[in-house]
């Protein structure tokens, strides 16, 4: 029961989003590039300072349940840096701002596991605190990557092409 709520809070959100935009996005021109940067910067640090050089702390916030725990901390940095940079290619933005959404449900295992447990002499946040960080970035991600959605497509044009 404790991954059932935040699971099914970021699916319904990931859902609404697109409810919402029923396949009709509107780009926001500069402030969506900036929030594809906003978006990136999370995914990068993470993907290299810790799932690279901080491998074995990063293994020990996954439920010991999981097997291969190094593999998916690897795995996973090599998915949050190609999200990260599929937030800039055109080709692959609102693929990779999908992914992106569907890996902070993948990861809320991890996250219940954790919560309020010192790591590195940071406390990690509640349950309730990490999800609702989570929603908000889940959000931020697509908006990013899809634009805003139940629009009709803007004139404005995409930065960079």
């Amino acid at each position: 029961m404790q991954y059932a709520i935040p699971i099914l809070l970021l699916v319904l959100t990931i859902v609404a989003f697109f409810a919402i935009g029923r396949g009709t996005y509107a780009s926001f021109g500069f402030p969506q590039l900036l929030l594809r940067f906003l978006a990136a910067l999370p995914l990068l640090i993470s993907g290299i300072a810790l799932h690279f050089f901080r491998t074995s702390t990063v293994a020990g916030i996954i439920p010991p349940i999981f097997p291969a725990r190094t593999f998916l901390v690897i795995l996973t940095g090599v998915l949050e840096i190609a999200g990260a940079i599929g937030l800039f290619v055109a080709r692959f933005r609102r693929s990779a701002a999908f992914c992106i959404a569907v890996m902070m449900v993948v990861i809320v295992p991890a996250n219940v596991y954790v919560a309020g447990k010192v790591i590195e002499g940071l406390r990690m946040p509640a349950v309730p605190i990490r999800t609702a960080m989570q929603i908000v970035y889940v959000v931020l991600v697509l908006l990013a990557g899809y634009g805003i959605p139940g629009r009709i497509r803007s004139v404005v044009p995409e930065y960079p092409h």
